[in-house]
């Protein structure tokens, strides 16, 4: 019976920006994901039959059925056609609902190791293809690149070969946003296109500037946060009080990012803020692995 591990990084989106709603409901978005190197562990372990998915800690998301994980194997299988048993264990680092993806990184890197590890030979296209029905993130995530460009519902992916390393510093605090919840804001809003643009970001990162890269960031979503507006506040004024630079919100959130310039000066900032109460403090730089680790 064959046992491995394999590892799903967590991204963020330096910049995010909706352009318009689709005929079918969803919303066509133009975004710059990295990969970083806050990830999960995920093992993997060949059984008798049946498909066992668990997280732990396991009061973070379900695990079973209700999982991404399972849902995107039994896909797998389908499309295959073979006859698994599998169990599944996910330790979970990446926090839940906090605009990171570790649930679409979950079941990137679970597929893409069965598909190779048990020789299922679906093709690479298709592996992409399943991935946008599983989570619209999700082919993000099947790429080995550390950036890429989403455009349409952010599956049409362009990679973006940038030979930068930033550093990040990320807060989480214990508030949640609904993603549903967020995209309602930005139509009820009327909330047009109004970032930089994203090509001047692009540029910086190829040129390596981080001073125009922290300039170049966008997050349409900080201009509908509603309520929950005074928390994102509270803690751009401590990154910026730490001395971190501007803080960005991740994905609808409520995760915010600061960027840094190196390793050593988030680690710093990020002890001295680490005892605050209701809130995760990270720190995280660019992930240069696959699924297998970083190297």
């Amino acid at each position: 019976m064959r046992k491995f591990t394999v590892y799903a990084p967590a991204k963020l989106n330096l910049y995010l920006d909706v352009v318009g709603k689709r005929p079918d409901g969803y919303h066509n978005i133009e975004t710059l994901f990295e990969k970083i190197d806050l990830k999960d562990e995920i093992v993997i372990r060949e059984k008798d039959g049946g498909i066992d998915v668990t997280v732990e800690p396991s009061n973070l998301c379900p695990s079973g059925k209700d999982n991404i994980v399972y849902k995107a194997i039994q896909a797998l299988l389908r499309e295959s056609g073979a006859n698994l048993g599998l169990e599944i264990v996910i330790r979970k680092k990446i926090p839940v609902s906090a605009g990171l993806g570790g649930g679409s990184s979950n079941a990137a890197s679970a597929m893409r190791a069965i598909n190779k590890v048990f020789e299922l030979g679906i093709t690479q296209e298709r592996l992409f293809s399943m991935a946008s029905q599983i989570g619209k993130d999700v082919p993000f995530f099947m790429m080995d690149h550390s950036f890429a460009l989403g455009t349409g519902t952010g599956d049409n992916l362009e990679k973006i070969d940038a030979d930068i390393d930033l550093a990040h510093i990320l807060i989480k605090p214990k508030e949640s946003l609904s993603t549903a919840q967020m995209y309602k804001n930005i139509d009820s809003d009327g909330q047009k296109t109004k970032g930089p643009g994203i090509e001047r970001l692009i540029s910086a990162l190829k040129d390596r500037d981080i001073g125009l890269v922290r300039k170049s960031c966008y997050n349409i979503f900080e201009k509908v946060l509603g309520k929950e507006e005074r928390v994102v506040e509270k803690i751009r004024d401590l990154l910026k009080d730490t001395g971190s630079g501007p803080g960005f919100l991740s994905g609808s959130g409520p995760t915010l990012f600061s960027i840094l310039n190196n390793k050593g000066e988030a680690m710093e900032i990020a002890k001295s803020i680490s005892h605050l109460k209701g809130m995760q403090v990270f720190v995280a730089t660019k992930y240069k692995g696959g699924i297998y680790g970083d190297h």
